[in-house]
């Protein structure tokens, strides 16, 4: 996150007989008062915690995003799998749909009036509608496996596990182009739960603490921030959802008891690694266990 400050400057001649009028009120002129809040800061290339809420440490988190006020959660099989909602308030559970364990939930995103919902290995993405008499319809097909999900601009983009993220058509799922992410030269591999905050995507990268800020418009600059080393004990952290309305972050995991609020310093270098161009080609896919 970038912060900014800007100041009122007079013109010139104002500034004269302001200065004039200051200094004819001698030295018993009461100093100028500022009432601005303070925009709150990060340290560089750390992880702010801001507080906490409660969290199912059952739940196979696979999907976060921030919707109508609330976190929507996919969650996968192990635990059942599904769509529900959490209240960031409290971490009550608000709603809740299982999908009857059909298929393993993956990444979630709404877009353009939808919820699309990928599956892990049925290849298969699913436009989600809690109030329809069938909560999960088929949408369209894809190879290889599905991880997260978000969206920019009018495209989703997608993760499979890979060090690649895929960018697609809302209306066929078609790849239109794709995008390899390194960092310190090197492919980051698993890349798993993804999110867009209107500037950077942000992921997760499976079975490590790591959270990688993503800079589609030069993707030669990858930052990396680690989670707090007491969180998610136990489990994976996966799921990260901004919040634009309060400028916050929330992350869980699976087997995660916690959903944490942060915020992301800005980061303390970058590795200026050459970008790599889009490029449309065969995808890359790894499998994981469960």
């Amino acid at each position: 996150m970038r912060n900014s400050s800007t100041g009122l400057r007079l013109p010139v001649p104002l500034a004269m007989v302001a200065a004039a009028v200051l200094a004819a009120c001698g030295s018993d002129a009461a100093p100028p008062t500022n009432d601005a809040t303070p925009v709150p800061t990060v340290p560089p290339g750390q992880v702010q915690v801001l507080g906490s809420i409660p969290h199912d440490g059952a739940a196979w988190t696979e999907g976060l995003i921030v919707e109508d006020g609330v976190l929507w959660e996919s969650t996968g099989n192990p635990t059942g799998s599904g769509v529900r909602a959490v209240d960031p308030a409290t971490g009550e559970v608000v709603w809740s749909v299982p999908n009857g364990n059909a298929f393993f939930a993956e990444g979630v995103v709404r877009f353009s009036g939808r919820t699309y919902l990928l599956s892990w290995k049925e290849q298969t993405l699913y436009i989600f509608d809690r109030d329809a008499a069938t909560p999960f319809q088929p949408f369209a097909t894809y190879e290889g496996e599905g991880w997260g999900l978000t969206a920019i601009g009018d495209e989703l983009v997608n993760s499979n596990g890979s060090a690649t993220i895929y960018f697609r058509d809302p209306e066929t799922f078609a790849i239109n182009r794709t995008l390899d992410v390194a960092y310190e030269g090197q492919p980051i591999e698993r890349l798993n739960e993804l999110e867009y905050d209107g500037r950077y995507f942000w992921a997760n990268q499976w079975k490590t603490r790591y959270v990688y800020r993503i800079d589609p418009e030069a993707p030669g600059q990858v930052a990396r921030y680690e989670l707090p080393s007491d969180f998610c004990y136990g489990g994976n952290p996966n799921g990260v959802a901004w919040d634009a309305g309060e400028a916050v972050f929330y992350v869980t995991g699976q087997r995660c008891d916690t959903i944490l609020k942060v915020r992301f310093g800005e980061p303390l270098s970058f590795e200026h690694v050459p970008p790599r161009p889009f490029a449309a080609r065969p995808a890359l896919f790894y499998t994981r266990e469960a």
